[in-house]
């Protein structure tokens, strides 16, 4: 790109759009550029936007000093409210906690991020299909792949060439992956009907992170919520017992009597991997 104006960006929202059929991404991960962001809303306004949350957390320091420094316990009931909050609900009574608490209500800053709140708050953003992805570190991690290959002194010719190196290079690496998923045995924990399905239909790498949440899940609980029930579904409450009462976070699980399942962490919607609160629900039925 020459530029990186509004107008540069949606020739190319429009030209990658023509090169993958006209279908649109469900979620897109971006830095806080203006510019970028007008493009999105009007090439792709069906695309859940999001902003990468780690370029948003590293202006903290910076723009938050005042507070951190003139009040100790601010950093804590800050990251408490954006990163522990269970439901856009809870978020928002514990912000409003914390405007009347610290005296927040002429901060322009955070006033401005607390509007785009569904773009960067984790109990928003996880409701939606990003294959677990939160920042633009997958695109950085291939630049700097790529910068291996080519540089900012590299000729036409000796571009095309090195980039077609590359791609091969990725290609030989997804074959292997592909062998290993296809004929390398997995190694099963529990032994379990549930794992063992899970052992024949993930790859390799999904399995590794399927055995991991249900490694997770052995240490929670699942106790039927007694006020929790109508003619429509049942609520659980699901805790890790391993951790003191006082500081446990209950995931509500609420099961229809179809038999569909929702749970609060929303694990499956944002990553496409079941969460350790539905799996030690599965295990229990």
């Amino acid at each position: 790109m020459r530029d990186e104006t509004e107008i540069s960006y949606k020739w190319v929202l429009k030209t990658w759009l023509e090169a993958v059929g006209n279908k649109p991404p469900l979620t897109i991960i971006t830095d806080q550029d203006i510019a970028l962001g007008n493009a999105i809303a009007e090439i792709l306004p069906d695309t859940k936007h999001i902003l990468c949350s780690w370029h948003i957390s590293n202006k903290f320091p910076e723009i938050l000093s005042a507070l951190y420094t003139q009040y100790p316990e601010f950093k804590g009931d800050f990251n408490d409210c954006l990163y522990k909050s269970l439901s856009p609900t809870e978020f928002v009574g514990k912000w409003e906690v914390l405007v009347d608490k610290y005296g927040l209500e002429n901060y322009i800053w955070l006033n401005d991020m607390y509007a785009i709140k569904d773009k960067w708050i984790r109990t928003y953003t996880k409701q939606h299909f990003s294959a677990g992805m939160t920042t633009t570190s997958r695109s950085d991690s291939m630049n700097s792949f790529f910068d291996e290959y080519v540089k900012a002194s590299t000729g036409l010719k000796e571009f095309i060439e090195n980039s077609q190196k590359a791609l091969e290079t990725q290609i030989l690496n997804e074959v292997k992956a592909d062998y290993e998923t296809e004929y390398k045995e997995r190694r099963l924990i529990f032994n379990s009907a549930l794992e063992n399905h899970a052992s024949s239909i993930y790859t390799k790498e999904m399995f590794r992170q399927f055995q991991n949440e249900l490694r997770k899940s052995t240490s929670y609980v699942v106790n039927s919520c007694k006020d929790g029930y109508n003619y429509m579904w049942k609520l659980y409450l699901v805790e890790n017992y391993n951790v003191p009462e006082n500081l446990r976070r209950r995931c509500r699980v609420m099961v229809s009597l179809e038999g569909n399942i929702d749970r609060e962490c929303k694990k499956f919607e944002h990553s496409g991997m079941l969460c350790k609160h539905i799996l030690r629900y599965l295990d229990k039925k």
